[in-house]
């Protein structure tokens, strides 16, 4: 069979990776330089599926905007559909969406489309749900090339790839060589036809559709030099086979057509094993784990807080902050490249990703508190006239789109002085005391105060310099009827001593003992044990820590050295003894692995121990168990983790993921193909990762850290550090080779502080309500129920009515406004393996309904329902709902 070849010239480019951002830009500039001075002579070029690499040059060469929209609008460039080349699986799903939206906003700013394909060159593996997300927005054609290929799957270049909703793309598989295949061709004929005969014996057998692709260039490459020249030599080695300078929509255009009528094997699930074709690098989710951490936050403070208040304030007749949740996102997406938020970057790139981070989090808090105030009415400007007037209130907020009440974690400002700012400002006043007494709505409210601390906070207004005060900040839980989804109820705060705390569910705590009538935690010589009152369970060994010495690098761990003794636990105390939140403290010694011995000659041996404090804490009625975990990196050259024990021994394991949960089965390999590279017992963590027997079933969830291990006795084990300082070595034998540029990383040692959030909930067998409790359950560990005070406030605002999604095993995914500012968009997924009936109610009018795409186009329209915006979802699947 004859090969139609299509060869797409490109470059794979790494917006920072060995180098910074500001060196690989001035690279980029030049590269883009010379193919506008080629004109309309130009072959096609491929700017690497992403459309950032346009703003990276507009922002040093604005003046050629209209030369680079030509040349996108013609076909000579092709950028996206992506805004960056992220790794797939660490972000969600919805972050996957917000990065197609975001790179067809810069595109269709140049009032160009981006070609539909989503091409996914060096992602270090793929999701499950990829096929529904291209799908959502039009792209029947999925290339990918690390995690797909081997002897694990079908032969050959072109499947079908299908999601668990039943929705398919072409899946087309780059050679073993990857986007690189095609770099560099010879000019030379002779040279061309042997180089074209080695090139066939790749293609041919694996060439299902017989139409190919060649891809023409590599990392960083500009156009080739005589790339014309060379393109014709390959047409004259080739033939009969039949070779056409082309772009990347069209090889996809002509591979969709013939798949059409193709009998292609179907495979399904997450795309995780490459080993033995190339290389997988699925040990970069410990690398730099608190980046990745901190990388969760913010995606959840946009996703479930800034982007639903700030939608429902513009429903409320606010003016929209689209432009701002967008700028958020930018931000946020920015960190998403995969060898930034991967880890795989030296130095310079991580400390830029942390300020990046930093930016999109305060973007985030802003919009979400304006949003607020937005919502019950509170006018900053009239307010900052009258401080005479304020009437301090504690907010309560409800970050999740159900009803509940119970135990709300708040923050309450009691000033204590004002405390001015400029000229006539020096001296030195008197030390104030906290208040003895809080109050909250006169008292009817139950408190329990957790801490306090004095810090200055200022009242903003856009008219006015801020008010500053020295506030006392009582950091406290409170005790909260239920509140609607995404609903506010303000109580106001004061300064008498409330009567006596009484609580139907009380939790208490002694040094050995916390207990909440469902749930009692025992702390012995050696940890913690955990006994459900209900079904009976005790698990032991509740906490563990493990620790090993590092030989690897950041993208790869490589154990190394004998292990360490035994953690030690120095100690229990009470710091909360209920009865609303209880909480033990406990103090760990935990030696560290003496490390690669390459390393201790080089005087980086041994260390000392590390000292670790973890606090258990119960709430009243709660069934889920909080662990937090601090402590200080002081070792060079170690993995530690936490260890959490449950007692499913051998049991299936169901792990969190971009738009729901998928069944993980350990990677087992032939001697040879682990010989390339050997694959962790590791995996990608979202927020949370269960263990399930058929009577029994157990679930740790994470507020961010992004690794784990399922053990063979029930454990599940979290990396807090793994400490590396190298950015590639050539001697590890778990991948032997460099897969990045040697270069120390020496911030990638983690020296300093780490920390993790993690609960434990002991369930049933896996069914639906069983999956519908691990999703609430999520919610409320990592979306408590919230209180802040607004000081300024005139009045005490009315409760206002948010969103609410009803139906067994929905889980949310996205509230927002409409990317042109136009809808309301509500979105979820479907968790379960059957079509699920659901509900959303919404407050306020409804003059319009539609379903519609991930990419909000508007599809059908849906009948209007006095109980609210009935819905049905697929098996697995995601329903995008447009309202106004």
């Amino acid at each position: 069979m004859a090969l139609d070849v299509h060869v797409v010239s490109h470059t794979h480019w790494d917006r920072e990776w060995y180098l910074p951002l500001g060196r690989f830009r001035q690279r980029l500039v030049a590269l883009i330089d010379e193919l506008l001075g080629l004109g309309a002579s130009a072959p096609s070029f491929l700017l690497d599926g992403q459309s950032i690499v346009l703003e990276d040059y507009l922002a040093v060469r604005p003046e050629r905007a209209g030369e680079l929209a030509a040349a996108l609008r013609g076909g000579r460039l092709e950028a996206g559909p992506w805004y960056v080349l992220a790794d797939e699986l660490i972000p969600s799903g919805e972050a996957l969406v917000r990065n197609l939206l975001l790179g067809r906003r810069v595109l269709r700013g140049l009032r160009a489309e981006p070609p539909s394909v989503l091409y996914c060159p060096d992602s270090f593996g793929h999701p499950a749900a990829l096929p529904l997300i291209a799908r959502g927005f039009g792209a029947p054609v999925v290339i990918v090339w690390r995690g797909f290929g081997g002897r694990r799957w079908p032969h050959g270049d072109t499947a079908r790839w299908r999601a668990f909703d039943g929705s398919e793309v072409v899946l087309h598989h780059l050679p073993r060589t990857g986007y690189e295949f095609g770099s560099n061709l010879p000019v030379d004929p002779q040279e061309s036809a042997r180089h074209w005969e080695a090139m066939r014996t790749e293609l041919g057998p694996r060439a299902r559709l017989g139409v190919v692709l060649v891809p023409n260039g590599a990392d960083h490459h500009a156009l080739q030099s005589r790339r014309d020249e060379a393109v014709r030599a390959l047409t004259a080695a080739a033939n009969p086979d039949r070779v056409v300078s082309s772009s990347l929509s069209a090889f996809g255009t002509e591979l969709d057509v013939r798949a059409r009528s193709a009998d292609l094997p179907v495979v399904e699930g997450e795309l995780r094993d490459s080993y033995g074709y190339t290389w997988t690098l699925q040990g970069t989710f410990g690398a730099r784990a608190h980046e990745k951490r901190d990388n969760a936050h913010v995606e959840r403070l946009l996703l479930r807080d800034a982007e639903p208040w700030s939608a429902l304030a513009a429903r409320s007749g606010a003016g929209s902050r689209t432009h701002l949740v967008a700028s958020a996102w930018r931000a946020l997406l920015q960190c998403h490249p995969h060898d930034t938020l991967c880890g795989c970057s030296i130095d310079e790139v991580a400390q830029a990703m942390e300020t990046r981070l930093a930016d999109a989090r305060a973007q985030a808090l802003g919009i979400r508190q304006d949003a607020l105030l937005d919502l019950i009415g509170h006018d900053r400007v009239e307010a900052r006239t009258r401080p005479e007037a304020w009437k301090p209130i504690l907010l309560l907020c409800n970050p999740a789109a159900r009803r509940r009440g119970g135990v709300a974690e708040v923050e309450i400002q009691v000033p204590l002085r004002h405390v001015p700012v400029g000229p006539g400002s020096g001296g030195v006043s008197a030390q104030l005391r906290h208040p003895r007494a809080i109050a909250l709505d006169d008292g009817l409210m139950p408190i329990q105060v957790l801490s306090r601390t004095k810090v200055d906070r200022r009242v903003e207004s856009p008219r006015h310099y801020p008010r500053n005060e020295l506030v006392s900040l009582v950091q406290a839980v409170v005790w909260v009827p239920p509140l609607e989804g995404y609903g506010t109820r303000a109580v106001t705060i004061g300064s008498r001593r409330p009567p006596a705390l009484v609580v139907d569910e009380p939790v208490v705590a002694t040094e050995t003992v916390l207990d909440n009538g469902r749930i009692r935690v025992e702390i012995g010589e050696r940890g913690a044990t955990l006994l459900d009152h209900v079904s009976g369970r005790r698990v032991e060994r509740l906490l563990w820590f493990d620790d090993v010495g590092e030989a690897g690098d950041l993208y790869t761990h490589s154990p190394s050295g004998r292990p360490p003794p035994p953690p030690e636990l120095l100690g229990a105390r009470v710091l909360h003894a209920g009865p609303l939140r209880a909480t033990i403290a406990l103090r760990w010694r935990v030696p560290v692995a003496a490390g690669d011995a390459r390393d201790r000659r080089r005087g980086r041996g041994r260390r000392g121990p590390l000292y670790v404090f973890t606090r258990l804490s119960l709430d009243a009625a709660a069934a889920v168990l909080r662990i937090g975990v601090r402590g200080e990196n002081t070792a060079p050259d170690h993995r530690l983790r936490v260890r959490v024990g449950t007692d499913v021994r051998d049991g299936t394991v169901v792990a969190d993921a971009a738009f729901g949960p998928v069944v993980r089965q350990p990677i087992t390999v032939t001697a040879a193909d682990s010989g390339i590279e050997t694959p962790p017992t590791t995996g990608p963590l979202h927020r949370y990762v269960t263990v399930v027997a058929e009577d029994r079933g157990a679930t740790l969830f994470s507020d961010g850290l992004a690794e784990y291990e399922a053990m063979t006795d029930g454990g599940i084990a979290v990396t807090l550090v793994r400490a590396v300082g190298s950015l590639s070595r050539n001697d590890i034998r778990e991948r032997p080779g460099h897969a990045g540029w040697p270069t120390p990383t020496p911030g990638a040692q983690c020296l300093g502080p780490f920390a993790a959030e993690l609960a434990v909930l002991l369930h049933g067998a896996r069914n639906p309500p069983t999956i519908d409790l691990i999703e609430r359950t999520a919610d409320e560990v990592l979306l408590p129920l919230r209180g802040e005070t607004v000081r300024a406030a005139l009045s005490v605002p009315q409760p206002t009515p948010g969103i609410e999604l009803e139906g067994e095993g929905l889980a949310v995914s996205a509230i927002k406004e409409s990317e042109d500012g136009a809808w309301l968009v509500l979105r979820c997924a479907n968790l379960l393996d059957r079509e699920t009936a659901g509900r959303w109610r919404v407050s306020g009018a409804i003059r319009e309904m539609r379903r519609a795409r991930l990419d909000e186009t508007p599809l059908d329209p849906l009948a209007p329902s006095p109980d609210g915006i009935e819905i049905t979802v697929p098996p697995r699947g995601v329903v995008t709902v447009l309202v106004r």
